[in-house]
Order: structure tokens, then C-alpha cells, then sequence
């Protein structure tokens, strides 16, 4: 199941476009594109698969999907059937992350939107009243033109980065994207653990990269992910697997050592502690034929 890039339709001297789709049901593919995603749903129903996120959808659904990060709204069964009478409905803004490059999101007063930007590359959904007011606020901006439409698309952008009424969709190891208060220190950490994942990993290297004992970088480490270094580890472990999955090119046994897990049986035991359901179940579930096991 690789997924399709997707070539968008629009002129490309423009930054920002909305988009209206009315189908008896959505037709794109799994896919992925450069631009940011905005996706309110109109009419419809199906499930929404973002990078590992798998999830049903309705009427009203928000979500804002980040650069490169493969996605597709797939209705429901009965919205294929002939003389179904049913609606799939949706309105998509689109925009390039390369609007903000220079000066303007280096600014103090565009620090929500950067971290937004950041946030998107793992797939956003919004929730409670939130969602209601992003997806209104769609409804009323998208004919706007000129100098007005970017103030509403900024507008937009700040109103999505402040709430908190939000779930983040792909796990970090699908993504390889991160997002901390101390991003350069905690980076460092980050892109030696996406580096080095496959491979045991020893606490005390770690933590010498930031110049802490071991005990005090645990205590730094848990303080700004709420998990244990084992346990943020084995997130990035499972979420490459999950990757490989959903590829079905590799046999379960071999994508379990391609993912830092040398015992095959631990690593059935962590998947489906993580998923509720087994490696070639999660497969079926994304309609990837499963390999045999070993």
C-alpha cells in the first residue's frame, strides 16, 4: 500500500487554495503532497487514515494534515453501491509550507503558527467546540480574495494553533517529526534515537549527548514527553513497523528486526499492546495482504 503522490490541481503561483469536492464518494487514493492539508467534512461518512492513525469519520470532521504525511477519507462501503442516493461532501484548503519561508515566521508573534506547522506533520484532528468554530469559520472565508484572504488564513491559523481541543493522529516514528519547548537540545536526542532505533541504543550514550547523568536525563526526558525513554523508544520502534506494515514488501519477522526488535515475540507482544490487534491484523485493516510470519 505505497502511497500515490498527488499532484494538485492549482495554478502554482498561488500559496493558498480551497477546494469544494461533491461526489457520491471520494475517489482519491491513498496519497501524500507537499502542501498542507485543511479538511472539513461536509456530508459523508467513512475512516480516516493518516500515516498509522486509522479512525472513522463523520459529518463536521476537521483535520489539518502536514507535508508529505500520507492520507485518504475513505467512505463507508455503502456509499459504493449503485443508486445509494449518498453524498460525500468536503471542503480542502491548501497551502505551501513555502509561504512562510524568511523572515515572517521567525517572528515572536508567529510562534503558535510555527509550532502548528510543526504539529501538522503528525496530523491534527480537531475536537468539541473548536471544531465547530474552525469549520464555520472555513464555511465563511473560503470566497474571500486579495489582501482579506490572507488576513482570514491567518486568522484561521491562529485559531487552530491556541486551542487545545486537538489529537495529534500519526505516531512520531511514522512521522519522524517532533515538537519541544527546548527543540534544539531535545532534538539532538531525537534525531539520534531516529538515527540509531534499529540498533540497541544505550542510556548513558544518550544521555552524555546533552551532557546529563543518566538519572537526570530520564528525569529531563519523562518531564517533556510523559513517557520513559523505553517506552518514547519503542513508540519510534512500533511506529517504523507499522510504516513497513502497511508497505507489506517485508515478511513480519524481518520489518520486526528492520525496527530494533530482536526478539520476534516481543515484538508481537509490544505491537499489540500499542494497537489492540496483531501485525498481520493491522495489515488487514489497512488492506495490505499479510506476508507469512517468518
Amino acid at each position: 500500500m505505497t502511497p500515490l503522490y498527488q499532484e494538485l490541481p492549482f495554478n502554482n503561483t498561488k500559496y493558498i487554495n480551497f477546494y469544494k469536492e461533491d461526489l457520491p464518494h471520494f475517489i482519491v487514493p491513498w496519497h501524500y503532497h507537499p502542501e498542507v492539508e485543511i479538511m472539513f467534512i461536509l456530508e459523508g461518512t467513512g475512516t480516516r487514515f493518516v500515516g498509522d492513525h486509522i479512525d472513522k469519520y463523520q459529518e463536521g470532521d476537521v483535520c489539518m494534515v502536514g507535508p508529505k504525511l500520507p492520507h485518504e477519507w475513505r467512505n463507508d462501503d455503502e456509499f459504493f453501491k449503485k443508486g445509494a442516493g449518498l453524498k460525500a461532501s468536503c471542503l480542502c484548503l491548501f497551502f505551501s509550507k513555502d509561504l512562510f519561508n524568511g523572515n515572517l515566521i521567525t517572528l515572536p508573534e508567529m510562534n503558535n503558527i510555527r509550532q502548528l506547522i510543526e504539529r501538522s506533520r503528525r496530523g491534527i484532528k480537531f475536537t468539541g467546540e473548536s471544531r465547530d468554530r474552525i469549520g464555520c469559520f472555513m464555511q465563511q472565508t473560503v470566497n474571500e480574495t486579495g489582501v482579506t484572504k490572507i488576513i482570514q488564513f491567518l486568522s484561521l491559523l491562529e485559531m487552530m494553533a491556541v486551542t487545545d481541543e486537538y489529537e495529534l493522529l500519526a505516531s512520531v516514528g511514522f512521522t519522524e517529526s517532533v515538537n519541544s519547548r527546548d527543540f534544539e537540545r531535545f532534538d539532538k536526542v531525537y534525531q539520534y534515537m531516529m538515527k540509531n532505533f534499529s540498533k540497541p541504543i544505550k542510556l548513558d550514550d544518550v544521555a552524555s549527548l546533552v551532557g546529563l547523568t543518566p538519572n537526570a536525563f530520564c528525569r529531563y526526558f519523562r518531564e517533556r514527553t510523559k513517557k520513559t525513554f523505553v517506552q518514547y523508544l519503542n513508540d519510534i520502534r512500533i511506529g517504523h513497523a507499522k510504516k513497513l506494515l502497511i508497505e507489506g514488501k517485508m515478511k513480519i519477522s524481518t520489518l520486526s528486526m528492520e525496527s530494533g526488535f530482536n526478539n520476534l515475540s516481543n515484538f508481537i507482544e509490544l505491537f499489540k499492546r500499542s494497537t489492540q490487534m496483531s501485525p498481520s491484523e493491522y495489515q488487514k485493516k489497512f488492506g495490505v495482504k499479510s506476508r507469512k510470519l517468518i
